[in-house]
């Protein structure tokens, strides 16, 4: 069963008899059923299927000789509306099935993001038409999330905003500098580094943590596109899953400068989300690559 089923609503579903009744749902009335050739002999098939709110399942397989999608293995997504990040975009085929993991050098982030990619029949596309490179010059993040806490939201004057928008531009610079191998900026950052560590271990023994810490994106677990985050709720919003009967949240966030979404169960959400809050979950990083229009 695949870990974050749970978070579009699909807790309930706890056997392989359930599992194979949500795949044979998807496969009978698929929303969008996507099709590319391999090579003479095979072709790789996407069958997707909304649950509610842009969320849903993916069933990926080949179409036979008959017409019928044999299916090869299944996963949840959501997907957005808005585009996270136009830094720079790779990605690379998974040894093991029909799947591509992505890339993007989004220096916000202070490293690179790594994130499975939904629409790998685009990518599939791109590589049968042996292109060079990659033409995707956006890329539009959602995650799910198998668990989240709704914290309070840290007090902040109209100057403190201002002057740490500022010197988020200014290390995003910085960053986008040493990566050139600009030894200056490589000072510059370390020195900043050095100077933030400070300021938490004077505070940390009579501040808690999240009130030092306002949001952060970083890796979790041994899985690459798997994310321990803490950002500002924007909007939210709550589906019911129109399978199981679940309900989950749909939320949009911001997290060290850049937007995406998420999902997370309302059951294994504590606390009530509302834009101005921050929420802290664990996640699964799913991107939608697309061209620059």
């Amino acid at each position: 069963m695949h870990e974050f089923l749970r978070s579009i609503g699909f807790k309930s579903l706890r056997t392989k008899k359930q599992l194979n009744e949500l795949t044979e749902w998807v496969r009978e009335k698929p929303d969008h059923l996507s099709v590319v050739s391999l090579n003479h002999e095979s072709n790789l098939a996407v069958a997707e299927r909304e649950i509610a709110g842009h969320a849903g399942i993916s069933v990926v397989g080949e179409i036979d000789e008959h017409g019928v999608l044999v299916p090869e293995y299944y996963f949840p997504w959501l997907s957005s509306t808005f585009i996270s990040s136009d830094a720079h975009i790779s990605y690379e085929k998974q040894a093991a099935k029909e799947s591509y993991i992505g890339m993007c050098e989004d220096y916000r982030m202070g490293m690179a993001l790594i994130f499975t990619i939904r629409n790998l029949v685009d990518v599939v596309r791109n590589e049968g038409a042996g292109n060079l490179g990659t033409p995707f010059t956006e890329v539009a993040l959602s995650m799910l999330c198998s668990d989240g806490m709704v914290l309070l939201p840290i007090y902040e004057t109209e100057k403190v905003l201002d002057t740490r928008n500022g010197g988020t531009e200014l290390e995003r610079r910085l960053l986008n500098d040493a990566s050139q191998g600009d030894p200056d900026a490589l000072d510059k950052l370390t020195r900043q580094e050095m100077m933030r560590y400070k300021n938490v271990m004077d505070h940390i023994y009579d501040t808690d943590i999240y009130t030092m810490v306002n949001s952060f994106f970083m890796p979790h677990g041994m899985e690459s596109d798997r994310y321990y985050v803490l950002g500002d709720i924007e909007a939210v919003q709550l589906f019911e899953n129109a399978f199981t009967r679940e309900h989950y949240y749909r939320m949009k966030v911001r997290s060290n400068g850049m937007e995406f979404v998420l999902a997370v169960n309302t059951a294994d959400l504590l606390g009530v989300p509302a834009p101005g809050y921050r929420i802290k979950c664990h996640g699964w990083l799913l991107g939608d690559l697309k061209k620059h229009t």
